[in-house]
């Protein structure tokens, strides 16, 4: 058994087969990984729930060098740990003494935002029609639609986190999140896909100078937010 973490384990063994699955793709991409060697993903790939441990580890894994991690056992950093690294290279501005999940919504919220600032008028427009934005005034900046977002709640949050992770997994694995994640969001989906596509774009340049291990963790920490936001939500 594979070393537990309370901020991830419980949200990947509480997920199902297909939200997993994109999880496992981001780590295959990864030359270093180790998922493909385990007998268990192995005797069943698509069933990742049957080895969610393993993906815990593996993303706390690729938070730390692997120098570092042979003197942890193997076992990778913490994942607030993972999360932090994450918030750092995007920029994001939080307190280390928030919860993962305060820091996941911030990663996630200011991915969105970057987002609407790319927008047109019109275009933010259709957003706060789509989303159900109330008393929004037409012009709005994209700091004020997003304040606005956050007072409607964990479902707005988990909404946003969707349409967040659809885009990277559409640029990473040239592929959407599966129809029950996206249920009820496709026109939000489609009006957010240039613009968030150019701020992942931008966001991936500047890692394949800065670091190519962002490549997996910052997709598994987006989806991750995702997937607990989903799960808070009932979903």
């Amino acid at each position: 058994m594979a070393d537990y973490d309370n901020d991830l384990n419980p949200v990947l063994e509480k997920a199902r087969d297909d939200d997993l699955l994109p999880l496992v793709d981001y780590m295959l991409k990864k030359l270093s990984n180790e998922i493909d060697t385990d007998e268990r993903y192995k005797a069943n790939p698509k069933k990742p729930s049957a080895y969610a441990d393993l993906l815990a580890s593996e993303i706390r894994k690729f938070g730390g060098n692997s120098f570092a991690n042979m003197f942890r056992g193997g076992k990778g950093v913490p994942y607030k740990e993972v999360v932090c690294d994450v918030a750092d290279k995007m920029k994001v501005s939080y307190n280390k003494a928030y919860s993962v999940e305060e820091i996941e919504i911030l990663i996630i919220q200011k991915t969105f935002e970057d987002s609407l600032e790319k927008m047109t008028d019109e275009e933010k427009v259709n957003v706060i029609k789509e989303l159900g934005i109330k008393n929004v005034p037409a012009g709005a900046s994209a700091a004020m639609i997003m304040q606005a977002l956050v007072r409607m709640g964990k479902f707005k949050s988990y909404q946003i986190a969707v349409i967040v992770a659809n885009s990277i997994a559409k640029f990473i694995l040239g592929r959407g999140l599966s129809l029950a994640a996206n249920a009820g969001l496709a026109k939000a989906l489609s009006i957010f896909a240039g613009p968030i596509g150019w701020v992942i774009s931008s966001l991936w340049m500047a890692i394949d100078i800065a670091g190519p291990s962002y490549k997996t963790t910052i997709p598994c920490v987006v989806h991750v937010a995702m997937l607990r936001q989903k799960q808070k939500c009932g979903r």
